[in-house]
């Protein structure tokens, strides 16, 4: 049976052979004829399954035939070509035609490659004229496009070397006729001039050239109307990195980067059955159009029903062979997408001789600072973050998830083997670790990092560890969403809308700015994350009911999973089936109408839940389209939760509905409390704590802290010398980097100085601290510390140090702080005070909290300066109700709520004043 190629062959032995005397400009019909027939037979070969590989060689074949038999008439019926053999050249097919692969509609770029002068007395060689028109003008004629150049070696070797789309065209270059001695000469002199000693200039500039091309398409493989060939995971990505490993490893082949161990076997066979779906994808879109368009690669939904059903997708109903069609594209896509984004970075750290544990090695030579950390396993550079062993994960499956915090916290990229390995290691995340409640703990961690969730679960889910993690979330890879609105699949949308999320912490600019202020209002961040994330998880289910109704109880069975309490719970249902109604009612109904916002206000119920649906509204409209959202929903938006905020929070029904919430949250806590503990301590604890608390501890968290008190009223009784000792409960987090430590005891004047001079004096940093004060005088203070040094978790000595010092000072006995934090801080090494280090500063915010004004402190960090601030605020008759602190790079940049005990907030601008210097005076006096 006759192959493809020798049909063509046969064909054009018949057809086009031209009788004596006939010129190829007098039979151009003979050429239609000839095409219409190869046309029809490769749209057979397609049609009939044929890969995409294999009818865009045989088309490209086509055309080599084709040129051969048009050059070989002209040389034997033109008499000035008599002697063409003397002259020395070859034509040359270059781009995709040179790799013979060649769409119904793609370009079709040839080179006259010329030994000798081109140009001779300033006119061209007549020889190559006849040659080049005579070819040339046959082929516009029967109506081809056609790209051309005549080029001597020299000439492409500096074209090559001055532009990059250049010289991958003419690396592609592949001989149709002529001189093949000089076609060699012409393939050793680019590679000798033009890629040996400029393989790394060009690994980087096409790196840049890929990000701009994928920033220009969308920066996503899952668009909803995909460009397949300069789109992210389009047919360009691989071509890209078949040009990289030709530069780094002198082959056209990924084999050899299989023998460099960046590729495996498998990734390859996925990739090149990726490569040639989209192919035959693109030549069946060709073949709906008559002429080459800008228009032509990007699939469009007018256009995806014809091409699915052409590709053998022929569900009886439109939409579900249409959603098969896409979704086995968008695999293909994102396959392409992640698998070359890897060996890009992998290729380029391949730059660094020996490979990446080569170069920790050489940071670490003697007389050299290393940039090389290694914690839980992991090893962390200025960038990368990558195991220290292969069994990193097999040891203690816990990092899986770990290891996600580990660089966001870092602002660490994922190393190329790191990300491979997590994708092998996928097999433990099992039923035991979907329940483990440190691992929960860890991903909730996660989320609550605002500003920056977004990219770390995105790293998540291209390592396919989000979608076994929560198989919810998982169901909706590359699913398509028919919704004329929306441009991404429900997979890319949701990762959209988080990145929504985050730029709305980060950015100072409209619209998000208008939304900065509502999420400082969150207590616990993670809940608008997680709800975002679980919005639309119910679109991969069956759609028996409405998918927010569906979602909100996937929601439930996910946080029963989590071991969520039941206030969260109610909350996290409450934004999934409700997500959509604060877009429609702002926007389609009248908001003038009082009726219109009771309505809204008795579903949401309270200021919690309006904010972070005014969040996850803006959020969810901005992920679906930036280009659809605009000032004016913005503004309706806005002014839904204004009237909204006034209504629920001077509302007597929804006063009545945060009282069923509190009840629902007191039922819990007490299944957790001992028979020991009777009911009037729990509603003690109820009834004298800001509704704040409750808003940031859970259940347990709760019960342990009524167990304290309790514990604490006990000792009270016994009226022995040790009777006003406080209660302390530690809590050793050696994952997250710290040791929490929680301090019961009557609140009083200095309290949380004391607590944070004892901290320092006994040589613990603190992180943070939150502080909480019953109406009936208990005090329940947070603290997160580290050890000074920062290598592991406060040690019992320390432990012990700290209690005694603390019972000691809250007993009445004189206790000189100040001596003892200066004596317990660490040896500082004798460097130079850099000229450009942080300038104190003090901030005064009346806008950011309802009852506190906020202090921002921004200082070099030093030992006891939380110590030493709180003690001004003791002094200064301030009351202090919760410190944020933030260190980085040597910079302390604190945040203190505070109010004056009688007199509120801080409106005086001559007491600021006293206050700032005062903050100033001490933070320099710390040198």
């Amino acid at each position: 049976m006759l192959t493809v190629q020798e049909k063509t062959e046969q064909n054009a032995e018949k057809r086009l052979t031209l009788p004596a005397g006939r010129k190829p400009s007098e039979e151009l019909a003979r050429y239609k004829n000839f095409l219409k027939v190869e046309n029809h037979r490769l749209k057979i070969l397609h049609r009939g399954g044929a890969s995409g590989r294999e009818v865009c060689n045989a088309r490209a074949n086509v055309f080599d035939v084709l040129i051969r038999y048009i050059l070989d008439s002209l040389l034997a019926g033109n008499p000035t070509l008599s002697n063409v053999d003397s002259v020395s050249w070859s034509l040359v097919a270059t781009g995709g035609y040179g790799r013979a692969e060649l769409n119904p509609l793609s370009d079709i770029d040839i080179m006259f490659l010329f030994q000798g002068e081109v140009v001779r007395r300033g006119k061209p060689h007549p020889y190559l004229t006849a040659l080049n028109e005579g070819l040339l003008l046959t082929l516009w004629d029967i109506g081809l496009k056609v790209g051309h150049s005549v080029r001597s070696v020299y000439d492409c070797v500096q074209l090559a070397n001055q532009d990059m789309q250049s010289k991958t065209s003419l690396i592609e270059a592949r001989l149709i006729t002529g001189n093949s001695e000089l076609f060699k000469i012409f393939q050793e002199n680019i590679n000798e001039k033009c890629v040996v000693g400029h393989e790394d200039e060009y690994i980087k500039t096409r790196i840049e050239d890929q990000a701009n091309r994928r920033e220009k398409n969308g920066n996503s493989p899952l668009m909803l109307e995909p460009n397949i060939k300069n789109g992210c995971g389009g047919l360009r990505d691989y071509q890209n990195l078949l040009w990289m490993t030709f530069f780094k490893y002198g082959t056209r082949s990924l084999k050899a980067v299989i023998k460099q161990e960046l590729l495996s076997v498998s990734e390859r066979r996925q990739l090149r059955t990726a490569y040639d779906f989209l192919l035959r994808v693109r030549n069946e879109m060709h073949t709906h159009f008559t002429k080459a368009t800008p228009a032509i690669d990007r699939l469009t939904k007018n256009l995806q029903p014809k091409v699915a059903y052409a590709l053998g997708y022929t569900n009886r109903s439109q939409s579900q062979r249409l959603e098969e069609f896409m979704k086995d594209l968008y695999v293909h896509m994102r396959l392409i997408y992640l698998i070359t984004r890897v060996l890009e970075q992998r290729i380029a750290l391949a730059k660094i001789e020996g490979g990446f544990s080569r170069f920790t090695k050489m940071l670490r030579l003697p007389g050299l600072k290393t940039a090389v950390q290694t914690r839980d396993g992991f090893q962390f550079t200025e960038k990368y973050i990558r195991h220290a062993n292969q069994r990193v994960f097999k040891d203690q499956p816990r990092r899986l998830m770990r290891v996600f915090l580990h660089a966001q916290k870092r602002g660490l990229q994922f190393h190329p083997d790191l990300r491979q390995l997590i994708r092998n290691s996928l097999s433990l995340v099992d039923r035991e670790f979907l329940r483990d409640p440190h691992v929960r703990d860890t991903f909730l961690e996660i989320l609550n990092q605002r500003g920056s969730v977004a990219g770390t679960l995105r790293a998540m889910h291209e390592m396919d560890f989000l979608g076994k993690y929560i198989p919810e979330f998982g169901r909706l890879t590359c699913l398509v969403q028919h919704e004329f609105f929306h441009v991404y699949s429900a997979d890319e949308h949701i990762l959209m809308c988080l990145e929504q999320l985050d730029r709305v912490w980060e950015s100072d600019a409209p619209p998000y700015s208008s939304y900065t202020e509502i999420f400082q209002e969150i207590d616990r961040p993670y809940i608008i994350y997680l709800a975002l994330l679980l919005h639309d998880a119910a679109k991969g289910l069956t759609k028996k009911k409405k998918h927010e109704e569906e979602g909100a109880e996937l929601a439930r069975r996910i946080a029963g999973r989590m071991k969520l309490d039941a206030g969260t719970t109610h909350l996290l249902q409450l934004l999934i089936e409700h997500h959509i109604l604060m877009a429609l009612v702002s926007q389609r109904r009248d908001l003038e109408d009082p009726d219109v916002i009771n309505s809204f206000c008795e579903t949401v119920q309270s200021v919690p839940a309006l904010h972070m649906l005014t969040l996850h509204t803006f959020a969810d409209g901005m992920g679906t389209s930036e280009k659809l959202w605009n000032s004016f929903k913005n503004q309706l938006l806005l002014s839904l939760y204004r009237k909204s905020l006034r209504n629920i929070a001077g509302g007597t029904t929804f006063i009545r509905a945060r009282v069923e919430q509190r009840e629902h949250l007191r039922k819990s806590v007490r299944k957790h409390l001992s028979n020991a503990i009777k009911d009037d301590e729990l509603e003690a604890h109820f009834d004298n704590l800001p509704p704040r608390y409750f808003r940031l501890h859970s259940h347990s968290e709760i019960a342990k802290d009524v167990t304290m008190a309790h514990r604490f009223y006990r000792l009270l009784q016994k009226k022995e010398e040790h009777a006003l000792n406080p209660i302390v409960r530690w809590r050793n987090e050696p994952d997250r980097g710290y040791t929490a430590l929680k301090v019961c005891t009557w609140d009083r004047a200095g309290l949380f100085t004391k607590i944070a001079g004892s901290l320092s004096a006994v040589g613990l940093n603190i992180l943070s601290a939150q502080v909480f004060s019953r109406r009936d005088g208990v005090a329940l203070d947070e603290f997160f510390v580290t050890r000074a040094d920062g290598a592991s978790m406060v040690t019992r000595e320390e432990r012990n140090e700290l209690e005694a010092l603390l019972a000691r000072g809250l007993n009445g006995q004189e206790v000189d702080f100040a001596k003892r934090v200066a004596g317990g801080a660490p040896k500082r090494d004798s460097v130079a005070v850099e000229e450009d280090a942080l300038t104190p500063r003090v901030y005064f915010d009346n806008e950011g909290s309802q009852d506190f004004t906020i202090i921002d402190v921004e200082a070099p960090d030093r030992h006891g300066l939380l110590y030493a601030i709180s003690n001004a605020f003791t002094e200064l008759k301030l009351n202090l109700a919760l410190a944020k602190i933030l260190t980085e790079k040597g910079a302390a940049v604190d945040s203190f709520y505070v109010n004056q005990i009688e007199d509120g907030k801080i409106t005086d601008p001559a007491l600021q004043q006293e206050i700032g210097a005062r903050i100033l005076r001490v933070v320099k006096s710390l040198g």
